[in-house]
């Protein structure tokens, strides 16, 4: 289009008219994905007007049709070029930069589930001590039995291992671990497999033989980035959760700090907990550690507010500089999302996928920025891992066995565009997966609102957070949450400290009164059974009792650590702690007795809405994975636990053998 001005000039006998062009921009940018630091040449040329402009996103402006611009800070840039026409008409156009920090030459690793190279992935399928390996192109499957119960797999020149409980796993070889150890996760290097060993609570590597690393307490993933190393405390302690990075320079300490501000609609305070993913930035200066932030400091009893399914805990991301502390600021909370269990950047770090098993969910935040940039939905049940390569976005769908794939060359619109089974015959009945279905799910309205709570969040696997939450609200008072591994649902007794709940099924009562959900019954058979010791509510709700069934399936402990000890099994007996935890599961519970050592005090409430008048007894085996001790979380250690005891008095030299008993129960 172009505009007419009519005009005169000296000497004209009558008017004469000029075409005034319309205003175009038209930007063009020499490099689309640049280095920070490195020159981008912005391009107006084809650009009509009378002025130029142009705005890279960061701040600056600069003028002229044609530019150069350096970027100090990675980021996604949207550079503005505006034109200003002779009559001040205005036109703008845009084009995107990737701004990124320098690359290492090797990609960053991490300890999952799933390990992915070209067009093969490997899959563990824990509950089958399976590794299945997928040929991702012809869909091929094998599978290969391997070490009993594998929790992480790793790939390096063409040897696979597997990191399991009681063995680490290479290429078919079982290789034994150091006394008293139990391994979590595994990655390889040029000197040997690096291995997080609870435990022993370190970091060793094996190369034919253990050397120590680091010392850690409850060691969970592992990350290997450049000429640095770190591992992540798989459960917090109140007052800070803890990254390690290691490697050539000296260990140094991340400390994830308490979050003290007030709780809102939308973000908790509390601590960052329950790490089983830890990643470096692509250029290796970062770390982000995906979990949940735990606000242990919520409740009528410790803060006067009560406990709320959207104020218990909320889905996180904490980023530190490897060498540094923790950017607090870039801590990211997700709102209605659950726990985060996995993440993994884009090639050039600026974008991070988070996963969220219980609302089926990955979140696609802006690294830098910590803007929400999108979301993928319905990625399958009780998702456990990602794997990025090039523009496809790799799921694990554990719960669905299946390994599910999406196209994200068009970021705004990611499609599944594969899907693969991980095993051939599933190794649970139909009841118990349905039931651990639901234990992780958040996502159903009938078990939470918004998506915050599950089973899962505070029970990882069937285990523990390590936490202790206030339940004053629900009659009850401090609580240490309690592993239902080995119990067998209620094949140890009732459940809970106060021994509230005769039966799995009672977990309705928390669907309902606290996590916000709308509940597995009817509302009639809930208005007949909500006292959770009177009328049963087995057999009222096929979801309700699978949900029982696969908590009933969780018949096994991890098994002891320690070294036994003759002495202190004579001391066990000789102080009486056999008669409240009588040998084979070395509690009383079964028998419905509750107990005061000693320990119950204001903070620890009622029971049923009356009087506490006792405590049930926790069972000994595989206590030493269960730290903190008592019902209020009061003792650290088990050295402090036995001291609780009123009554009981031990040298130091008795202690350390009750203590080595205890923790090769």
């Amino acid at each position: 289009m172009w505009w007419l001005l009519a005009c005169t000039t000296p000497g004209d006998t009558g008017d004469s008219v000029q075409a005034i062009p319309e205003t175009v921009a038209s930007a063009v940018v020499d490099l689309h994905t640049v280095e920070v630091g490195q020159p981008v040449s912005f391009d107006g040329s084809a650009s009509v007007g009378a002025s130029f402009a142009w705005f890279p996103g960061d701040g600056s402006e600069l003028s002229g049709q044609s530019v150069q611009h350096t970027y100090t800070e990675p980021g996604q840039f949207g550079a503005v070029l505006t034109v200003t026409g002779v009559d001040g008409s205005r036109a703008s156009s845009v084009v995107k930069v990737e701004v990124h920090l320098p690359l290492l030459d090797t990609p960053p690793q991490r300890s999952g589930m799933l390990w992915i190279e070209d067009n093969t992935a490997w899959v563990l399928t824990p509950e089958a001590s399976l590794l299945s390996e997928i040929n991702l192109s012809e869909g091929t499957k094998v599978e290969t039995p391997v070490c009993a119960n594998p929790r992480s797999v790793a790939r390096f020149e063409g040897v696979t291992a597997i990191a399991c409980p009681e063995a680490l796993w290479v290429d078919g070889a079982l290789v034994a671990l150091p006394e008293g150890a139990q391994a979590r996760a595994v990655l390889g290097s040029d000197a040997g497999w690096v291995v997080s060993l609870a435990g022993v609570d370190s970091v060793q590597r094996w190369d034919g033989a253990w050397t120590e690393l680091l010392s850690v307490q409850d060691p969970g993933p592992l990350a290997h980035g450049g000429e640095r190393w770190a591992v992540a405390r798989f459960r917090s302690e109140s007052q800070a959760a803890e990254i390690w990075t290691f490697g050539e320079a000296a260990p140094h300490l991340i400390a994830l700090e308490d979050d003290l501000r007030p709780d809102s609609d939308t973000t908790t305070g509390g601590v960052p907990n329950l790490f089983e993913q830890l990643i470096f930035t692509p250029d290796g200066g970062w770390l982000l550690a995906p979990g949940v932030q735990a606000n242990h400091k919520r409740g009528l009893y410790k803060s006067g507010e009560a406990m709320s399914q959207e104020t218990t805990i909320v889905a996180v991301v904490a980023m530190a500089q490897v060498a540094g502390v923790e950017d607090f600021e870039r801590r990211r909370q997700f709102d209605d999302r659950g726990r985060a269990i996995a993440a993994v950047t884009s090639a050039t770090g600026n974008m991070l996928y988070v996963l969220h098993p219980g609302t089926q969910t990955v979140s696609v935040v802006d690294v830098w920025s910590g803007n929400q940039a999108g979301s993928i939905w319905q990625v399958g049940e009780g998702a456990r891992d990602l794997w990025l390569q090039g523009d496809t976005l790799y799921v694990y769908a554990w719960l669905d066995r299946s390994l599910v794939a999406f196209d994200l060359s068009d970021p705004s619109y990611p499609v599944e565009s594969g899907r693969w089974a991980t095993v051939d015959e599933e190794p649970l009945s139909e009841q118990v997966l349905s039931g651990k279905k639901i234990f992780w799910n958040s996502r159903d309205p009938r078990i939470t609102r918004d998506g915050y709570l599950a089973c899962a969040h505070c029970h990882p696997d069937g285990g523990d957070d390590g936490q202790t939450w206030d339940f004053t609200d629900r009659g009850e008072g401090l609580r240490n949450t309690t592993s239902l591994l080995g119990r067998a649902g209620t094949g140890m007794g009732p459940l809970h400290w106060s021994g509230n709940f005769d039966e799995v099924q009672d977990f309705e009562n928390d669907m309902r009164l606290h996590f916000g959900g709308t509940g597995l019954l009817s509302e009639e058979d809930w208005a007949a059974t909500q006292d959770t010791l009177a009328a049963p509510k087995a057999g009222l709700s096929a979801d309700l009792d699978a949900l029982a069934a696969y908590v009933s399936s969780l018949d096994q402990r991890l098994p002891g650590v320690g070294p036994g000890s003759e002495a202190g099994a004579l001391l066990f007996e000789e102080k009486s702690c056999s008669t409240c935890h009588p040998a084979p599961l070395f509690t009383d519970s079964p028998t419905g007795q509750r107990h005061d050592i000693g320990s119950i005090n204001e903070a620890s409430g009622g029971r049923l809405g009356g009087e506490l008048d006792g405590l049930d007894t926790p069972t000994l085996l595989g206590a030493w994975d269960s730290a903190p001790y008592l019902h209020d979380g009061s003792a650290p250690d088990l050295e402090s636990a036995v001291q609780a005891h009123e009554g009981v008095v031990l040298s130091e030299a008795e202690m350390s053998e009750m203590v080595d008993f205890l923790r090769g129960l």
